[in-house]
C-alpha cells in the first residue's frame, strides 16, 4: 500500500513539474512575443498595413480610369480586375474620410472621379510608400499562448491569442475589411475579438531562438 502511494505521489509530482515548466515557458513566450511586436511597431499604430493601390505620392491628385478587354488566360495578373478593385477601394475609403472625392468628367457613361489624401488619410499613411498607398493601424496585445509546435525541422512556431488596440472606425466597415481575405483574423481583430497569431523562430545550434516572422508589420494586399 505504501509503495502504491509513493508511486502515485511521484506521478502527481511529475505532472505538477511538467505543468509548471509549461506555464513558465508560456509566460516566457508571452512576454517575448509582446516585446517583439512592440519593437516592430513602436508607435502602436502599424500592426497592419492595408494596400489601397499602386498610387505613389507624386500621382496625387489621382483620377481613376477604366480598363476593358479580354483577359489573357496566360497572364497571372488580371489588370482589369486589379483596376476595378482600386477604383472600389478609393471610393470606399473616401466615404470614410481618408480621401476627397471629386467628379471631374465621364468616360462614356462611366463617371470619372479624382481623389486626394485628406489630413485624416495622411495620419494612417505608410510613410515609406511601400508599393504605393497603404493605410496602417493597430497594436497587437498578446493574451495567452495557445501552443508551441516544433514539427518543422529547425523552426519553432508559437501560436497565441491576441487582441488589437488603436483600431480606427474606418476599418470596422465590412465593405472595407472584406476586401482583404488574405489576412486571417482581420475581421475578428478589428471588431474586438481574439484571433490567433503566430511567431516563427529559427532554432540555433545552441537551442536559442531567432525571430523569422512576427505578427506586426504585415502588408496586406
Amino acid at each position: 500500500m505504501t509503495k502504491k502511494l509513493t508511486i502515485i505521489a511521484l506521478l502527481i509530482s511529475s505532472a505538477l513539474i511538467i505543468f509548471l515548466l509549461k506555464s513558465c515557458n508560456n509566460y516566457m513566450y508571452k512576454d517575448r512575443i509582446q516585446e517583439e511586436n512592440d519593437r516592430i511597431n513602436p508607435t502602436g499604430n502599424r500592426a497592419v498595413c492595408l494596400r489601397v493601390g499602386k498610387i505613389d505620392q507624386d500621382m496625387y491628385p489621382y483620377t481613376i480610369h477604366y480598363l476593358e478587354g479580354e483577359i489573357d488566360p496566360n497572364d497571372p495578373y488580371d489588370k482589369i480586375d486589379a483596376n476595378n478593385e482600386l477604383n472600389l477601394k478609393l471610393s470606399l475609403y473616401a466615404k470614410e474620410g481618408l480621401f476627397t472625392e471629386e467628379l471631374v468628367g465621364h468616360d462614356g457613361d462611366k463617371p470619372l472621379y479624382r481623389y486626394n489624401l485628406t489630413d485624416e488619410g495622411r495620419k494612417y499613411l505608410d510613410k515609406k510608400w511601400w508599393g504605393g498607398t497603404n493605410f496602417c493601424f493597430g497594436k497587437v496585445v498578446v493574451e495567452k499562448i495557445d501552443k508551441v509546435d516544433d514539427q518543422m525541422q529547425g523552426i519553432r512556431m508559437v501560436i497565441f491569442y491576441y487582441h488589437m488596440e488603436n483600431v480606427p472606425n474606418w476599418i470596422k466597415n465590412k465593405d472595407i475589411y472584406s476586401l482583404y481575405p488574405g489576412y486571417g483574423g482581420l475581421e475578428k481583430a478589428v471588431l474586438g475579438g481574439s484571433p490567433r497569431g503566430a511567431h516563427y523562430y529559427g532554432i540555433k545550434s545552441d537551442g536559442s531562438l531567432s525571430l523569422m516572422n512576427g505578427k506586426s508589420g504585415h502588408y496586406v494586399l
